[in-house]
């Protein structure tokens, strides 16, 4: 006999009988007609339509030209020579912010040729960054063309980080070894079965970015082959079987990984005839001697290191600094031993902390947690510092026993002091508004390689600086 279904109120109605709930019988939905499944279709496609997009629509026609120079100086030069898909590049203080982009580059508005030449200078915020510089890219995607990743790095499927690598189209392809491991020819790629499409790694020496390192990079192509060299050393060079070129291949992109990158001064220029360059050592370092700044511009410039140009800026010609938590402005060029330093110094705020560094490293700042005391790799002088407490010369450790303090005066708002700094042989004195007001003794002077920068600082008060004058002894 054919059983019947309960109807919802039987159902209900034994539930309440039994206290137990009643069996739930089987609900299949209707079959989808035509019209349903046309919707359904829709739904996919419109889902789906960012994605086809990438995979049908054409490389941007480009509208510059090479040779192409660019120091950064000019924050409209993103949108009048670049194009980008997103993460927002942009000039700060005269550098380009890749703001931790994941690899979605800022695209050069210029079609590269086949032999090119490639400078430029990058430095990330975060050892753990990633300097990522794509060439004859297509514009749009930047696992089109060559990358060069400055860093370490995880590949998909690998079960770590790798070091710093040069990538051809795809950065989770085979590395070079293991491409010649199949190579029926002894170092023929082709013979190991790679073609026009095949993606491939070559691994460079290990580098940890160091934040408060500027790397100048070089990209130099003739014919088949691709070097990159860093700091005048080579980091990797590709003999590519099918090199990379015409529409398609033509385009440079600067990127970043998770972390912000700032790049500056870049130049593209033909190979000229004639092999490639021989790769030099990085220049000596300039001889110390007189310097002079009254800041009459808009932009830091490039005798300035700023390791956080987000604290930087210039206001009605004078350096200000806020929010710099122990971030130096370091003066690239190096200082004398024996010394005299001048310069004006004021702020708005009631807690005062006006801060230079004299005869630190030039790259340094303050790292980890920020709560924590600064270690500084010169002399820190700080008046009006601890909420305008106390004033202080401090030997690299700002809570050391041996710095020398004063409780007063405290910083007025708004006034301007003049500071003069000294150094000769082991005895550094500071002067304010030409009285004495701290001297500190080293029998142990920082001096020598290391120990050579000034630098502008701070913590929260915003702080302006004006009319630095060097002078050697």
């Amino acid at each position: 006999m054919k059983r019947r279904q309960a109807s919802a109120a039987e159902a209900a109605n034994t539930e309440v009988a039994t206290g137990e709930p009643a069996p739930v019988t089987g609900w299949r939905p209707a079959p989808l007609g035509r019209r349903g499944w046309l919707v359904l279709a829709a739904i996919v496609l419109l889902v789906n339509l960012p994605v086809l997009h990438l995979l049908v629509r054409r490389p941007p026609a480009t509208s510059g030209r090479v040779p192409f120079s660019d120091d950064f100086s000019d924050p409209g030069t993103v949108a009048r020579n670049y194009r980008s898909f997103g993460g927002y590049p942009r000039v700060i203080n005269g550098e380009l912010l890749s703001p931790g982009t994941k690899n979605n580059p800022l695209w050069l508005d210029a079609a590269l040729p086949q032999d090119v030449v490639v400078e430029v200078s990058a430095r990330p915020i975060n050892p753990d960054g990633e300097i990522r510089v794509t060439l004859f890219g297509n514009g749009i995607d930047a696992d089109t063309g060559y990358q060069a990743i400055l860093g370490s790095w995880s590949p998909m499927g690998s079960p770590g980080r790798v070091g710093s690598s040069l990538v051809r189209l795809d950065e989770n392809g085979a590395t070079l070894s293991r491409w010649l491991s199949r190579a029926r020819v002894p170092g023929d790629l082709r013979s190991a079965g790679f073609g026009k499409d095949s993606g491939l790694r070559i691994e460079a020496p290990p580098t940890t970015p160091d934040p408060a390192h500027v790397y100048r990079m070089r990209f130099e192509r003739r014919g088949s082959v691709l070097r990159w060299s860093v700091d005048g050393r080579l980091m990797a060079e590709m003999n590519d079987p099918f090199p990379l070129t015409g529409p398609g291949h033509d385009r440079l992109g600067l990127s970043s990984g998770e972390w912000d990158v700032y790049y500056d001064d870049l130049r593209v220029t033909p190979a000229g005839g004639g092999g490639f360059a021989t790769l030099a050592a990085a220049p000596p370092e300039p001889a110390p001697g007189p310097f002079s700044d009254d800041f009459s511009r808009t932009q830091l410039g490039p005798d300035w290191l700023a390791t956080d140009p987000a604290a930087v800026s210039i206001e009605n010609g004078a350096l200000v600094v806020q929010r710099a938590h122990n971030h130096p402005v370091w003066l690239r060029k190096p200082i004398p031993d024996d010394v005299v330093i001048d310069l004006d110094v004021w702020t708005d705020s009631p807690e005062g902390d006006m801060k230079v560094e004299v005869f630190g490293d030039g790259q340094s700042f303050h790292r980890g947690d920020p709560r924590a005391a600064y270690d500084a790799t010169g002399y820190v002088l700080v008046m009006g510092g601890w909420r305008n407490t106390l004033s202080a010369i401090a030997r690299q450790h700002e809570h050391a026993a041996d710095r020398v303090t004063r409780a007063e005066p405290p910083v007025v708002p708004g006034r301007k002091y003049h500071w003069t700094i000294r150094r000769q042989g082991r005895v550094l004195t500071w002067l304010v508004d030409g009285q004495p007001f701290l001297t500190f003794d080293d029998p142990d002077p920082l001096r020598g390689a290391g120990h050579r920068s000034f630098g502008f600082s701070g913590w929260e008060s915003k702080v302006y600086f004006d009319n630095l004058k060097i002078q050697p002894l």
